[in-house]
């Protein structure tokens, strides 16, 4: 779902889009299934090219838990907030600032996205923050006892691992082979 920037009041313009109002529903499809979704955001213009995006989205994932196996909702809470700036040019021999580590990244402060002509993909934005927010190892809430919500095996001290003693072979001489060798 496109948002033409263009007709951003300069009060900016909230909105809110469900799985009911259906703007994102094949945009989430691969992340979300048939889950339900909602979100609210934000849009206020900063000057005549950059803009304010703010906002945040509430949907769950269908995962299947790293500890055993069992295949659960995952909740996806996720806040955001960017800068929408132009697409800039990136010449051959160009020069752009980072940060060196994402430790080094300052927190809680906007981050910027880039746009191009008068037209932000919203949909496409909200579909990588979903995807960025499932850990790599996807699990189970803990409940107030240390025992996972979603199998009831307590996850305090107990590895969940799998160790599988593989077995060990004599090493052979190489020319023991020649020993069985019959010359007629």
């Amino acid at each position: 779902m496109k948002i033409n920037l263009a007709d951003i009041p300069e009060e900016g313009r909230s909105y809110v889009w469900t799985t009911q109002t259906a703007e994102l529903g094949a945009v989430l499809k691969d992340l979300v299934g048939k889950g339900t979704y909602e979100t609210e955001f934000f849009i206020k213009p900063l000057n005549s090219k950059d803009f304010e995006l703010s906002g945040k989205i509430k949907t769950t994932m269908p995962e299947q838990c790293s500890r055993c196996g069992i295949d659960f909702n995952f909740p996806v809470n996720e806040k955001f907030h960017e800068i929408l700036i132009p697409k800039q040019d990136q010449p051959r021999g160009g020069k752009y600032s980072k940060v060196n580590h994402v430790s080094d990244l300052p927190e809680g402060g906007p981050e910027s996205m880039e746009y191009e002509g008068q037209h932000f993909d919203m949909g496409e934005y909200l579909h990588e923050v979903v995807g960025l927010a499932a850990p790599f190892n996807v699990a189970g809430p803990e409940d107030d006892k240390g025992d996972c919500t979603i199998c009831g095996i307590p996850v305090k001290g107990r590895s969940f691992s799998y160790d599988e003693e593989m077995p060990t072979e004599k090493p052979q001489n190489p020319f023991a082979a020649l020993k069985n060798l019959k010359i007629n």
